[in-house]
């Protein structure tokens, strides 16, 4: 099996894994296609990219670890992850982030308090520990994805795929799902159907400014 072969089907695998079937038929059956359409995907080497965004969207998964295989399959980690208590282990077994909580976040600013996660976890995910901050989130906009009072972990990297981003628009800094639409605009989405989407016109597009994406949610231990 060639590599993009290989790419093909571990999104296909991936794609069962999330809407909970395990054939090729059944995953056809649950998008709407044709039977035949995952083979098709595989036979002409075509990477699924809309299928994919639409069951990001619906499911709630990472469209980078969907197509990629990179980071978690949501924006979730264990609860274990967060207040580890300082001594569990050596100094050398951790990792610390700056921390920061989401409104009276400014860029370049000291920060507000510091999270420390296991270093293997944090090697194997990929992420740098110089542009990676962690971020307490207020509200329930994004509800119930992320609650009010839950961190993420954020990664401060240039990305231009889709996914939940802390973005600044105006002086306002906001926690959203991004989609990139054809022409340049963007839509601002909150999984909390309570709250409207923002669309932000192509003319507009370069104001908004993406303080980073959500690599990771730490639910908020009580």
């Amino acid at each position: 099996m060639n590599e993009k072969k290989a790419l093909i089907q571990a999104i296909v695998d991936r794609m069962k894994d999330v809407v909970g079937v395990s054939k090729d038929v059944e995953l056809a059956e649950v998008i709407g296609a044709s039977r035949s359409t995952p083979a098709v995907w595989k036979i002409r080497d075509r990477v699924p990219y809309a299928e994919c965004a639409a069951i990001a969207e619906k499911y709630g998964v990472s469209l980078d670890w969907l197509i990629l295989g990179r980071g978690l399959p949501g924006i979730e980690e264990p609860e274990s992850f967060l207040h580890l208590p300082v001594a569990a282990t050596p100094d050398s077994g951790y990792v610390e982030f700056p921390a920061f909580d989401m409104p009276s976040f400014i860029d370049g600013e000291t920060a507000q308090w510091s999270m420390r996660l296991p270093r293997e976890w944090v090697e194997r995910e990929g992420l740098s520990t110089a542009d990676t901050i962690a971020m307490r989130i207020p509200g329930n906009c994004m509800a119930p994805t992320i609650s009010d009072g839950d961190v993420v972990l954020v990664d401060r990297r240039p990305r231009d795929i889709d996914g939940v981003y802390i973005v600044r628009v105006g002086e306002s800094l906001r926690v959203r799902r991004v989609q990139r639409m054809y022409g340049g605009a963007l839509h601002l989405l909150c999984d909390n159907p309570d709250y409207e989407t923002d669309v932000i016109d192509v003319d507009q597009a370069d104001a908004v400014d993406f303080i980073g994406y959500c690599f990771a949610h730490l639910t908020h231990a009580c």
